[in-house]
């Protein structure tokens, strides 16, 4: 069974970076204007961080060099969170909580509190992850009273599928259901698709869970008619091995198999590798309840078999990813520390993460 996934994805896809994206960073430390050149490289690198982790982490600190050559606090804190989330992406959650912490710091430093917002978001999901999930609950209330504060609609919502992904963690299904029927109140109110199409497919996901299977079509169908009109298909697959799931349990086996053929189109289109170890479980529970135990067992070889080869490629590239420490730890929140070193990181392999079940919001 797999939750609605939107936004980012812990799935990375190898790029190579050769002369083309060295030019650019060139060309954007050439910007005359010190605040538009740590912006482009900032923004250059956030862009990356979902596609070429690597690569990120080199504008990643090119910015942080930048930020500290500007002495811009602001500058310097999204540099520090930017390599975090790429820490937090390689599983060193340890550093990654430090530059989350030093980002944190610097933000309330000089009151700029949407930034220290989305830093304690991030120390939330990391929190959650690592277990810990009386602080990640605490991180995730305080970025939403920060957001209610700054009147923004659309992170309160953000903050509140966060709140019901950890309910949902922690097996508190109502409550969770109760987060997610909040922020899709809101999301509603601001017609914005992708945030409804989130909340309408964990709801349903819940019910699944639930047996409330009746309930859980009605969510999952809303949520994939909403995916429609964004024309959003990669996730569709995801939905569609939901639906396929929830008609295995009403027995229902011509529907169960009409969604599995239709998540399994998108999931051949667009070679997504998540969505298939999702997809090959659903197929050996399908044939299962068949009792046709043949092909279950193929399924079941299937899933195990591509989940053990990407969790392998997983391995070998995090080996190679950020091998080299991240820059030093022992940052000064209120002091700006200059320092000109260039680093290299070679990214030799595809690196590809599991994501996690459900939505959660990280910039």
């Amino acid at each position: 069974m797999r939750f609605l996934l939107i936004n980012l994805s812990l799935s990375f896809t190898f790029i190579s970076y050769g002369y083309q994206n060295d030019s650019l960073l060139f060309q954007l430390k050439q910007i005359p204007n010190d605040t538009e050149r740590v912006n482009q490289i900032y923004k250059a690198g956030f862009n990356l961080r979902n596609t070429n982790p690597a690569l990120a982490y080199l504008y990643a600190v090119a910015c942080e060099e930048e930020a500290k050559r500007a002495r811009s606090a602001k500058h310097l804190a999204k540099s520090y969170n930017l390599i975090g989330i790429l820490c937090y992406k390689k599983g060193d959650y340890t550093k990654a909580l430090q530059l989350q912490k030093s980002a944190l710091a610097l933000n309330e430093s000089i009151k700029y509190n949407y930034g220290a917002a989305i830093n304690v978001t991030n120390l939330g999901n990391i929190y959650s992850d690592i277990g810990y999930y009386a602080l990640a609950e605490i991180s995730y209330l305080k970025a939403l009273q920060a957001h209610n504060k700054l009147g923004n609609k659309q992170q309160i919502a953000k903050c509140l599928i966060n709140l019901g992904v950890l309910k949902f963690s922690l097996k508190h299904y109502d409550a969770a259901v109760k987060q997610f029927r909040e922020a899709l109140r809101i999301a509603d109110g601001l017609n914005d698709l992708e945030l409804a199409a989130t909340c309408n497919n964990n709801i349903g996901a819940i019910y699944m869970v639930q047996d409330k299977l009746d309930s859980s079509i009605a969510y999952l169908e809303e949520g994939s008619k909403q995916l429609n009109l964004q024309d959003n298909e990669i996730e569709q697959a995801d939905v569609y091995n939901n639906l396929a799931n929830v008609y295995i349990k009403q027995k229902n086996s011509k529907m169960a198999e009409t969604y599995l053929e239709w998540a399994k189109a998108i999931c051949n289109k667009y070679d997504y590798s998540e969505g298939k170890i999702e997809l090959y479980q659903t197929c050996s529970f399908f044939y299962e309840s068949k009792e046709d135990y043949k092909q279950a067992n193929k399924w079941l070889k299937e899933y195990y078999t591509l989940k053990d080869s990407l969790s392998q490629i997983d391995k070998e590239a995090a080996s190679v990813f950020l091998e080299n420490d991240a820059p030093e730890l022992n940052r000064q929140p209120n002091k700006l520390i200059f320092k000109n070193e260039w680093i290299l990181v070679i990214l030799s392999g595809l690196l590809i993460g599991i994501p996690l079940l459900l939505m959660r919001y990280k910039r």
